[in-house]
C-alpha cells in the first residue's frame, strides 16, 4: 500500500469513529496546484461538526497527525472537510458565475 492510500485509510478510520453516519462519508484524493495530495472528506451535514470539533480543535489534531505521517513519507497533504450539501451549493455557485 502506498503512502497516500495508507493516509486515506487512517483518515477513514478516525473520521468513521467520530461520526454518526459513516455510510454517508466519502474521501476523495486528488492533487492541488502546489503538488500536495488533497483529501476531501464529504459527510452528512450533521456529522461535519463532530469532525471539526469545538473551535476547530478536532480537525486541527487530525491535520497534525496526517501532516506528521505524510512528512515521514516526504509528501505534503491538504485536508478539506464539508458536507455534500455544501459541495452542491459550491458547484451551483460556480455554474452560475461561469
Amino acid at each position: 500500500m502506498d503512502a497516500p492510500e495508507a493516509l486515506r485509510e487512517f483518515l477513514s478510520y478516525v473520521v468513521a469513529n467520530l461520526i454518526d453516519h459513516p455510510q454517508q462519508a466519502t474521501i476523495a484524493i486528488g492533487n492541488n496546484v502546489n503538488g500536495a495530495i488533497t483529501y476531501r472528506v464529504q459527510l452528512a451535514q450533521e456529522d461535519v461538526r463532530h469532525v471539526i470539533g469545538k473551535n476547530g480543535m478536532t480537525i486541527s489534531a487530525i491535520r497534525s497527525l496526517l501532516n506528521t505521517a505524510a512528512a515521514k513519507h516526504g509528501i505534503k497533504i491538504s485536508l478539506k472537510v464539508g458536507s455534500a450539501r455544501e459541495e452542491d451549493a459550491e458547484a451551483a455557485g460556480l455554474m452560475a458565475n461561469g
